[in-house]
């Protein structure tokens, strides 16, 4: 069968591959706190992991400590100025300034926090700075499916830590579920384009 590649056939396989390669992307280009899983009564360290989706500079990033979290010391980062703020002795925000991610560049953010020993979800409400004065709220609840969750792009999922009891089953299956979801969506939208462009091309 000889197969004639009409402008046609030639513009849904030029579409197809932008989908392919826009849903990984949209999975993983947000302000992500890791883990995403985590022990009661633990000190983790936990890393913020800061992309410039921009053609400005990144030049800000304000972390909102939820109030579960008992204590929280942010690790020194040279080129930055760090902040927190306080109500009394409780840390309530962690605010980097100062420094700049450069347009299509990533840097990561680091602080170690006590867990309380009460399970359940952390939420990691951010805020990101950029040098126009743009700043991106990651605010929002996470939607079901993993993506951004709000059409507005000043806005964003917050990321959650699960806190478990269990240091052994819980921690293990719910580090697995996070991190197939996105390549699971990525291989949907895969064979989607691979299937309207084969039926495409036999038209």
């Amino acid at each position: 069968m000889k197969y004639i590649y009409t402008p046609k056939v030639l513009l849904f396989g030029a579409l197809s591959v932008f989908i392919t390669l826009l849903v990984p992307t949209s999975a993983f280009a947000h302000v992500v706190v890791t883990p995403d899983q985590a022990l009661t009564g633990a000190y983790e360290t936990f890393t913020t992991s800061v992309p410039n989706e921009r053609d400005v500079a990144v030049t800000g990033l304000r972390i909102v400590i939820p109030s579960s979290i008992e204590s929280v010391t942010p690790t020194v980062k040279p080129g930055w100025e760090i902040q927190t703020k306080k109500m009394g002795d409780t840390v309530t925000e962690i605010i980097w300034m100062g420094g700049t991610i450069p347009a299509e560049q990533r840097d990561t953010f680091t602080f170690s926090a006590h867990l309380s020993d009460k399970t359940g979800d952390v939420n990691w409400k951010a805020y990101q700075t950029y040098q126009d004065g743009l700043v991106v709220s990651w605010d929002q609840k996470p939607a079901d499916n993993g993506g951004h969750g709000s059409e507005d792009e000043t806005k964003g999922p917050y990321s959650v830590t699960a806190v478990s009891d269990d240091d052994d089953e819980t921690v293990q299956a719910g580090n697995t579920y996070s991190n197939i979801v996105p390549y699971t969506v990525s291989f949907v939208a895969l064979a989607l384009s691979v299937f309207v462009l084969l039926r495409t091309v036999r038209k």
